[in-house]
């Protein structure tokens, strides 16, 4: 619903209880305005109350401008990932955020998640809260030792000066994990697999096939390092 439709919504809700409470006892002090009888006056109450009450939700649940979107989001998955693996809408997303659910039993990777967030800054915190960079001491993620060990780094594609986003890699319960962010679209993306024999090509497939497309002169955005988790 439009903002402008909401607006005049929650308005003549907030005209019709003034003119219900008008309408009462209030009436009495103000000679000019009639009594309303009961009947109307709780109608014209009970009206307002549900066009104040509709607009209100609807400002609560309008979607942040120019926020991320579910169309969005697939325009920046690699055909690559959607021609090998099923992707949908995901069940669950962070607040805020539009995420896609992306797997394949027996492929590499097993399992995808594609989120985009409203900014570098809240992408940046979940990727910061769902990874604890500080408990992956090591500095590379290209080999399954990296993994194994555990680590973090930021990254670049084509011009080492320009940093795209963070890294982290790790092992968690039998599962080989790459969690890394794309600063110039503020996606995050999560992939595993749990067989340790696709390893090789799993690495292989985080660094090549991955990877969110779009615009590439979309500049990378710098998350605040004050950003909460």
């Amino acid at each position: 619903m439009p903002l402008v439709v909401e607006i005049i919504l929650i308005v003549i809700g907030c005209v019709l209880l003034v003119a219900a409470l008008i309408g009462s006892g209030i009436s009495r002090r103000l000679m000019t305005i009639p009594k309303m009888h009961r009947a109307p006056r709780v109608i014209v109450a009970i009206l307002g109350v549900l066009l104040l009450a509709g607009g209100m939700w609807g400002v609560s649940t309008e979607p942040e401008e120019n926020g991320p979107t579910l169309a969005g989001l697939k325009a920046h998955i690699p055909p690559a990932v959607t021609a090998s693996l099923v992707c949908a809408e995901a069940a669950e997303s962070p607040k805020g955020a539009v995420s896609m659910d992306c797997s394949n039993e027996g492929m590499v990777p097993e399992k995808v998640w594609y989120t985009m967030f409203p900014d570098v800054h809240s992408m940046h915190a979940y990727w910061v809260k769902q990874t604890a960079p500080e408990r992956q001491p090591g500095t590379e993620c290209n080999k399954i030792d990296d993994y194994k060990k555990g680590s973090h780094h930021e990254y670049y594609l084509d011009d080492a000066s320009v940093t795209v986003g963070d890294i982290a890699c790790y092992v968690s319960g039998g599962s080989t994990v790459a969690v890394y962010t794309d600063r110039r679209f503020n996606i995050v993306v999560w992939a595993e697999i749990s067989n340790p024999k696709h390893s090789s090509d799993f690495l292989t497939w985080v660094q090549d096939t991955s990877q969110p497309i779009g615009d590439s002169d979309v500049a990378p955005a710098t998350p605040s390092p004050t950003a909460e988790p």
